[in-house]
């Protein structure tokens, strides 16, 4: 005891030393903490993935849900007639309609001509009568956009797509939800009338496939809906967007 209280006087900091940690203790220590998290990260990112794939479709489903039932109130304000144009149908100008395509046209219960699609659209000029109010925005093709027409000619539900000049033109635009809605996401709709339907005949409903794609087209959910129509209405496949005289 006399002896190591001595080397404590002589020495203190070398004896307490000897009762900590060295060097090489803690550099081991380290490289088996680092080996140690390197496994548990290993475990936890394919369970990390899965969870933010999970959450992505869940909201994903979200959206087409509200997108389905956005669609269900459209459909019941079509009165008259219904026309599908065909698929990739971007001027609607002096186009016949089709069994199934991508733009739902319409007459609703205010006398407006009605196209619902997900094409997209230019900027578009916002008419009454001759009277140019305003220009709305392009709107970027995925998006639910319904847009409004003046019926020109009475009883034939003839109207005006583009103006004189050739721009596009409107009574109303209105996109059904914000851009930010889709998370990135791109919304595809395919309408169709029943397979029973022909020109002139009544169409009690109309089929749809809804889409929500990724950025490489993609779908990343999908649903085949009904679309009931609340009014009686009849196929019609004539032109009705004609060409502005001069």
């Amino acid at each position: 005891m006399k002896i190591r209280k001595w080397l404590e006087r002589k020495a203190p900091g070398r004896i307490r030393a000897r009762a900590g940690t060295t060097l090489v203790e803690l550099v081991v220590a380290m490289l088996i903490f680092g080996v140690m998290m390197t496994m548990v990260v290993g475990i936890l990112s394919p369970a990390a993935k899965l969870f933010l794939r999970m959450e992505d479709l869940q909201r994903a489903e979200v959206i087409l849900d509200n997108t389905v039932q956005e669609l269900y109130g459209i459909a019941e304000e079509a009165t008259g007639y219904v026309k599908i144009y065909p698929a990739g149908t971007t001027d609607v100008t002096d186009k016949a309609g089709a069994n199934t395509g991508d733009v739902l046209e319409f007459v609703n219960p205010d006398k407006y001509v009605m196209l619902v699609s997900t094409g997209g659209c230019g900027d578009t000029k916002i008419m009454a009568g001759p009277s140019n109010l305003s220009t709305e925005d392009a709107v970027d093709q995925g998006r639910l956009l319904k847009r409004y027409y003046t019926i020109e000619s009475a009883g034939t539900e003839q109207y005006y797509y583009k103006d004189i000049s050739g721009d596009p033109v409107a009574r109303a635009l209105a996109a059904a939800f914000a851009d930010e809605y889709y998370m990135g996401n791109n919304l595809k709709i395919t309408f169709s009338f029943p397979s029973a339907v022909s020109v002139g005949d009544k169409a009690e409903w109309l089929e749809a496939h809804v889409a929500l794609c990724d950025s490489a087209g993609r779908e990343v959910v999908q649903e085949d809906v009904v679309l009931d129509l609340r009014y009686e209405v009849v196929r019609k496949d004539e032109v009705t967007a004609v060409s502005p005289g001069p």
